[in-house]
């Protein structure tokens, strides 16, 4: 295992010292240091930027070809960090303590040690590992804290105003879509300059945004719990298939989301994000495939596949059919014997 330390504020810190412990050097685009990783190394980038008021991001997305720790330590107190894995698995460690927390993909986690005692982030051999960190030095965000924090969690509210560093704090939080829909707009990202950095900082405040309120929703139970997680998605494919088995007589939204353990907003958000569609479009979708396979089997009148698929009214069944087919079902039928004949 190769073992690397280096300062954690400010992140140019961060990278000058890595690029020391490489050997190599890196640049400087308008205050957003980037250090390619030598090719004896690995390969990928380990990029920071910093904002005002203590405010900073820094970026791995790297494959290591040994087991690297990164040991982070200050004559300061140490920054609060809110890290995000996107790609691969990483470990974290407290200076102060042997046990190592498992940072999955797609999962956040809150951390803040103690006084001056450091961070350690392992990073495992040959494994392509896409990390973001959001540091925040508590003493100088303290000026850009100019709202009330009445409103934020109590545990959150005391991180925020644990300025010297008393509360050692680490939340493994759920597995987190909406952190990685945020990431992916970084990195698709074609922006440069001035407008790149109004960009990253943007970003790296709705990344603070994001965890924050993961955060107090992992702290409700779990019908409560509205941000949907990777978790929920076995939940929304199992809804899906209930779907498509019962047609003829689907259950409501609210009936749905109680049989496969979930509420009807995140049950909607979910068919959002996976099918790009509510639940009853999706469902009228569904209805409209069956549909039409029918009329090309021919066995069944259209009456009987509006009743297949769970629709009475049949003025509604063939408007909704011709808005998919741009023929009503009547029209659809007569054209396919005609292509049979």
């Amino acid at each position: 295992m190769v073992t690397l330390y280096v300062k954690s504020l400010p992140l140019k810190d961060v990278i000058t010292n890595l690029a020391d412990a490489f050997a190599t050097n890196f640049t400087n685009y308008c205050h957003e240091y980037t250090l390619e990783i030598p090719e004896q190394f690995g390969e990928g980038f380990i990029r920071g930027v910093n904002f005002d008021n203590g405010f900073g991001l820094i970026e791995y997305k790297c494959l290591f070809k040994e087991n690297i720790c990164i040991h982070f330590s200050v004559n300061q107190i140490h920054p609060l960090k809110f890290i995000y894995c996107s790609v691969g698995e990483v470990k974290h460690k407290f200076e102060e303590q042997e046990s190592l927390h498992l940072i999955d993909q797609f999962q956040n986690v809150i951390v803040a040690s103690t006084a001056k005692n450091g961070h350690i982030l392992l990073f495992p051999k040959n494994k392509q590992i896409h990390l973001n960190s959001l540091e925040i030095s508590r003493k100088e965000f303290k000026k850009k804290l100019d709202c009330e924090l009445s409103k934020l969690d109590v545990k959150l509210r005391k991180l925020f105003k644990d300025l010297n560093g008393r509360q050692l704090f680490y939340h493994h939080g759920n597995y987190s879509l909406n952190m990685a829909d945020c990431i992916d707009k970084i990195q698709t990202s074609r922006l440069g300059g001035f407008t790149r950095r109004l960009f990253l900082e943007g970003k790296a405040n709705e990344i603070l945004s994001i965890q924050i309120q993961d955060f107090e929703d992992d702290r409700k139970s779990e019908p409560k719990r509205q941000i949907l997680r990777k978790s929920d998605m076995e939940k929304i494919r199992h809804a899906a298939g209930m779907l498509k088995q019962n047609l003829s007589a689907p259950l409501t939204i609210a009936s749905l989301a109680k049989e496969v353990g979930t509420n009807p907003s995140k049950l909607q958000e979910g068919f959002r994000q996976v099918f790009g569609q509510t639940v009853n479009n999706y469902l009228n979708k569904l209805r409209l495939e069956y549909a039409k396979d029918q009329i090309l089997i021919g066995e069944l009148n259209i009456s009987e596949i509006a009743d297949r698929v769970g629709i009475s009214n049949k003025s509604y069944f063939s408007r909704l059919f011709k808005s998919a087919y741009q023929l009503n079902p009547k029209e659809f039928a007569k054209k396919v014997r005609k292509n049979s004949e």
